[in-house]
């Protein structure tokens, strides 16, 4: 037991000795996923700013592909606190607010919602070169009559 909890203090340790992400560095970036309660497929573009070496803003746009005569586009911004592992990875928790416009098309009835909604939830990125990142995220979005989880791959630019 003593040997897990002092393998356990030790990694924790390590972490707090990396530099995490650059302050004043950005990334774009091109997302696609799957929301799983509704079964819409996702696109979308986002921005991310490190506004200290450990925290950044991630603003986004998405559009949920019409499924059951549904469909989504939601204004997301987030916060990241990063934790980089290593040189070619890392992962953060994330949480952040959603302005999501719905749409609803039945056979001659239109029905539109816009509901504002809260996220929370976690990715990790792989650092594959040193513009190019790699990673997925996991969010539950919880939104009136909509909550649900969201898994996506993104692949981004830095400079």
């Amino acid at each position: 037991m003593k040997k897990w909890i002092f393998i356990l203090a030790l990694a924790i340790v390590s972490l707090s000795t990396f530099s995490q992400t650059r302050r004043g560095d950005s990334s774009f970036g091109l997302n696609v996923g799957y929301g799983f309660d509704t079964d819409n497929a996702t696109f979308g573009v986002d921005y991310r700013y490190n506004v200290t070496d450990e925290f950044r803003l991630a603003p986004s746009i998405s559009y949920y592909a019409k499924n059951n005569n549904l469909s989504t586009c939601a204004l997301d911004l987030n916060a990241h606190y990063v934790f980089k592992l290593s040189d070619m990875f890392g992962f953060y928790p994330l949480g952040g607010v959603d302005l999501s416009f719905w749409k609803r098309d039945y056979l001659l009835n239109k029905d539109t919602a816009t509901r504002l909604g809260l996220n929370i939830g976690m990715g990790g990125e792989v650092y594959a070169t040193k513009d190019i990142t790699v990673g997925m995220e996991a969010k539950y979005n919880t939104v009136e009559d909509w909550d649900q989880a969201y898994l996506t791959v993104r692949v981004g630019y830095n400079f």
